[in-house]
């Protein structure tokens, strides 16, 4: 099973950036696969990095674990299974990590081969989309308690 993370990221604005893939015309959360041996901490920091070249800070819900020698991160604020196609339009299951974080830079520019276009979104501009998936919308209602 393929595993992907993706991230919802706002500004100080908050607004919610989505970006388009040169191979889907759908507006999408950032993100993309997690590598061998790599962690899904490591992997949405890296796509993030790759896709739109900046640094984000995961935030979100922790555990509260109180042990002196564990340093605990924000858990993804969902994990779901799902059917979707790859870049080549080929099936694959996927089980993906979804994470909430603040950006940390401004975008100077994207990846070139893989993000089409970006843009920042009020919650309930992506409500309004029609080019967008169901579960993006969701998310996002839900985090923003919209």
């Amino acid at each position: 099973m393929e595993r992907v993370t993706r991230c919802i990221i706002k500004n100080k604005d908050e607004k919610i950036i989505l970006v388009k893939h040169k191979w889907k015309n759908f507006w999408v959360l950032p993100g993309g696969h997690i590598e061998k041996k790599e962690n899904i901490y490591t992997a949405i920091k890296r796509e993030i990095k790759e896709e739109l070249w900046v640094n984000i800070k995961i935030i979100g819900k922790k555990l509260g674990l109180d042990v002196d020698w564990v340093k605990e991160k924000p858990l993804p604020i969902c994990i779901y299974k799902l059917d979707a196609k790859n870049k080549k339009w080929k099936k694959e299951n996927r089980l993906e990590y979804i994470f909430f974080a603040k950006i940390k830079d401004e975008i100077i520019k994207t990846q070139i081969d893989e993000v089409d276009e970006y843009k920042w979104f009020l919650p309930e501009e992506i409500e309004a989309l029609e080019d967008t998936y169901g579960s993006v919308k969701g998310l996002v209602k839900i985090v923003f308690n919209k």
